[in-house]
């Protein structure tokens, strides 16, 4: 699943070739993924001009000249690509077409569990969209970081999933930084003392801006919007690395089931308290 550092490495690539330009014609393959619904999708679009783009956890925010905002999740498989023809590939759900004639922007998702949604405001956003989304996870600062973990007793790794708390962090990201934090998944904030809660905050920075220079993970089929794929699993020390030895103690990479999602992590050099 795209998480924050895809979303943004797509809303960087995106960016220029969107920017300032109005949307003549939008064609919708498969309805659900367009919302509310496609008529209000097309209707709420059509004939708007693209002024600025944003990002919020997992979520790209396109913002339109009357104030509406165009908001694409990417769900598991979801792709923005923008491109002149129609590339060759199947799953092409969506087609946004420009009064310039220059490149169309295509959704493309395997799974079909993305969408796009036409917010006529802001508060429509954070009713829809954007509803039980926590702080943006890059560029938190300490306090809230340390405010939403509490004294919590719930295993560290499901609390970093949760959108709630901390928007943008996914099982990747997770994974990375409780090794990087010498954090096991399965430790509780409430046995932590303070100042492991606090590298952690700080190794959750570093992990996500060390993923945006390398353009994200492409662990299965994520590209950035000129379809470029990104190289930052390569550096992946414990996700998706079950039986290898670990990076910094040499001990083997486990995977356990948590919260139904897959953790790795080293057990030796990942302390519960």
């Amino acid at each position: 699943m795209p998480e924050l550092p895809e979303v943004e490495c797509v809303r960087r690539t995106l960016e220029p070739s969107i920017l300032n330009r109005q949307v003549s014609r939008i064609r919708v393959e498969k309805p659900k993924l367009a919302r509310p619904t496609p008529e209000a999708f097309r209707k709420g679009l059509t004939g708007r001009s693209i002024t600025a783009t944003s990002r919020h956890g997992k979520l790209l925010i396109l913002h339109l000249d009357d104030g509406g905002i165009w908001a694409i999740h990417l769900g598991m498989t979801g792709q923005v690509i923008s491109a002149v023809n129609r590339p060759q590939a199947d799953h092409i759900h969506i087609t946004v077409s420009f009064m310039d004639k220059g490149p169309k922007l295509y959704y493309r998702d395997v799974r079909r569990f993305g969408y796009m949604a036409y917010c006529p405001d802001r508060a429509a956003l954070l009713a829809g969209p954007l509803a039980n989304f926590g702080p943006d996870a890059l560029g938190l600062d300490l306090e809230t970081f340390l405010s939403g973990l509490g004294r919590r007793t719930a295993p560290m790794k499901n609390l970093l999933l949760d959108q709630r708390i901390l928007a943008g962090v996914g099982n990747i990201y997770a994974d990375e930084a409780l090794h990087r934090a010498g954090i096991s998944p399965l430790a509780r904030p409430a046995d932590l003392p303070q100042e492991k809660l606090i590298t952690l905050h700080g190794v959750i920075q570093e992990t996500l801006a060390e993923a945006l220079e390398k353009g994200g993970s492409s662990v299965r089929n994520f590209v950035d919007a000129e379809g470029r794929a990104g190289t930052f699993q390569h550096a992946h020390r414990v996700y998706q690395r079950t039986g290898c030895d670990c990076p910094r103690c040499g001990d083997t990479i486990q995977r356990i089931v948590l919260g139904g999602r897959s953790t790795h992590f080293c057990p030796a050099c990942q302390l519960e308290e």
